[in-house]
């Protein structure tokens, strides 16, 4: 089994850190770490780094994504817009998730 970079580990333990000091909470966004998630920024095009965001999700049981054996999150990177302020809140994060994920649906679809 391939070892994982303790930098990598370190990460996966802050979001879940995050998680299991706000139980109340469903999703969390945060600013990427060095070059995580780098070949879906690349992805995105050509863009200033400076809006790189990493939005988590806790993925509630019941939900297709749901593995209770894995990370209980999903990471969704986005791109923030210029001026954009992002808050920290549910009530802010999970129309943007919704929004992020319908749209990869439709992507997906488009693409059969």
């Amino acid at each position: 089994m391939a070892k994982r970079p303790a930098l990598a580990v370190a990460f996966d333990n802050s979001d879940k850190n995050f998680f299991n000091g706000h139980p109340d909470r469903q999703a969390h966004i945060r600013l990427p770490y060095e070059q995580e998630c780098a070949g879906e920024y690349w992805s995105l095009g050509d863009h200033n780094r400076t809006r790189r965001r990493i939005v988590l999700w806790r993925v509630p049981p019941g939900n297709p994504y749901y593995k209770p054996e894995a990370m209980p999150f999903i990471k969704i990177p986005m791109l923030a817009f210029s001026d954009e302020t992002i808050e920290d809140r549910d009530d802010i994060l999970l129309p943007i998730i919704e929004e992020l994920m319908f749209d990869a649906f439709e992507k997906e679809k488009k693409k059969q």
